[in-house]
């Protein structure tokens, strides 16, 4: 057997990039992250045919032309009778639970590593997922807890996520495995979306299939996660000696002995004026997508009259370029990065820019696009296209601030990014009590507010520097100076 102090070839070297673990771990962890969104938002689409259409008759002198609903009309399979109001509470009860588990799901994840984590969080969601028709069948207050425990168990997901990253991946692949593998939340909402109105053009409006479907992927994910993943390096029984060797000469600022950390710096991180920068940021990028998870479905059928079928693929478009904008942005970042073109804290906030400003513009330009269908998905596609820029940047600044405790860092900022998602659904729910083209553009508007004044603190704030509380002793040796030019 090769000693890990020997060299290798270059031929060996390009033999074991081509299988290297730490791809593999990128590539279940990208589609855990879709299976965790997908389970999300697939009641987005759902709910727009489990619930009576309560304003069928009404008549929107702003709005779109379309087919006149009657009783007689409506889908014969929409149980519920549950106004906007309640149903913003129940899109919005998952992140009361989200919110919770955010700081408890980052401390397990330090102390037993992202692989466990991340993967039981996943398992629950699923099996939860499974009985959400049961629970809507029961009651309002039912789907309510379900989606607060399915809160639960996805909010230790991104931090542990992070951790396991953290482990795995160096700076200078940061941006591009970093993006790649957050990115599966657009491919899990275009996958729930766009076959959740497939699903319920041909089973003539069978809700409760596309619960099953996903809850039963999310299952078999799990299974092959277990198989494949290790949370470090050390601990993978068949990882080259080679990889090996390359991760701890480039894992910058992470250390191998988890017995020599001290505890979680909670009030370190509290005092840390990057950290506050980057959970006021958060905010921004969560407001804009959560709305845009949530609402989306709902607008493009009621305000323009798109039916179930093309309001599951118009409303997954957006995240469709949203994915191939942050696979570019990702290689982009750190070309750009590598190449001494961009520092690394500039690439941060020069890319969390666009990912904010974009969708501001593009969803009120749609909201001013009349009903020309074709103008208003393709102003919402290119809008929300931008934000594709958030993955490379803002999404793996945790990484920049604190290698060793990226998971419990990284729970504080998805933790009070979150608190968007407790906030916005209710919010628009009562701004569009009639479901009319005015009061959506009120909801764009006062959401557009909402980004840039969060990111604007952000800019501020942000730091690329791995910060001193990082270590878990005292050490004279300092971040490279020029990350944050």
């Amino acid at each position: 057997m090769e000693s890990k102090n020997r060299r290798p070839s270059e031929s060996r070297s390009i033999i074991d990039s081509a299988c290297s673990k730490r791809y593999i771990i990128a590539v279940m962890g990208f589609i855990g992250i879709a299976n965790a969104y997908a389970m999300r938002s697939v009641l987005s689409v759902a709910i727009t045919e489990m619930v009576e259409d309560i304003h069928r008759t009404a008549i929107d002198p702003n709005g779109c032309p379309g087919p006149l609903k009657t009783a007689n009309t409506t889908n014969p399979n929409a149980e519920f009778d549950w106004s906007e109001t309640l149903q913003g509470h129940i899109l919005g009860a998952f992140y009361y639970g989200y919110v919770i588990a955010q700081i408890p799901g980052g401390i397990l994840a330090q102390k037993y590593g992202g692989k466990h984590v991340f993967g039981v969080g996943i398992f629950l969601t699923a099996v939860l997922t499974l009985l959400t028709p049961l629970a809507a069948r029961i009651g309002p207050a039912y789907i309510i807890g379900v989606r607060v425990l399915e809160g639960v168990g996805e909010g230790p997901t991104i931090p542990a996520m992070n951790a396991l990253l953290a482990q795995w991946v160096p700076i200078s692949e940061r941006s591009r495995i970093g993006s790649f593998v957050f990115a599966g939340n657009m491919i899990g909402t275009i996958v729930a979306q766009s076959s959740a109105g497939y699903l319920l053009k041909i089973t003539d409006d069978n809700w409760p299939l596309v619960f099953y479907a996903c809850g039963v992927v999310g299952l078999i994910w799990y299974v092959f996660w277990n198989l494949l993943v290790y949370s470090s390096p050390n601990e993978h029984p068949t990882i080259t000696d080679y990889e090996l060797a390359y991760l701890e000469r480039n894992l910058k600022g992470v250390n191998k002995n988890k017995n020599t950390l001290k505890s979680t710096p909670w009030l370190s991180m509290l005092s840390s004026g990057p950290m506050w920068g980057l959970m006021i940021g958060q905010i921004a990028h969560d407001w804009a997508l959560f709305m845009i998870n949530a609402d989306l479905p709902k607008y493009m059928k009621s305000v323009m009259k798109f039916s179930i079928a093309e309001t599951g693929v118009w409303s997954s478009m957006p995240h469709v370029l949203m994915w191939v904008f942050a696979i570019l942005t990702g290689w982009l970042s750190d070309y750009l990065i590598t190449n001494g073109k961009l520092g690394i804290l500039q690439q941060r906030r020069l890319f969390s820019t666009i990912a904010c400003i974009g969708p501001m513009l593009g969803t009120l330009a749609a909201s001013y696009a009349g009903c020309d269908k074709l103008k208003v998905v393709v102003l919402f596609t290119i809008g929300m296209a931008t934000m594709g820029f958030f993955y490379s940047s803002m999404k793996v600044n945790v990484m920049d601030l604190s290698p060793n405790y990226a998971g419990p860092a990284m729970a504080m900022v998805n933790g009070v990014g979150a608190v968007a998602g407790i906030v916005s659904p209710p919010l628009i729910g009562y701004l569009i009590p009639n479901n009319t083209l005015l009061e959506w553009r009120n909801v764009f508007w006062i959401s557009g507010g909402v980004v840039i004044v969060a990111n604007s603190i952000y800019l501020v704030l942000a730091s690329a520097s791995i910060q001193w509380w990082n270590d878990p002793v005292p050490t004279s040796e300092t971040d490279d100076g020029d990350t944050d030019l």
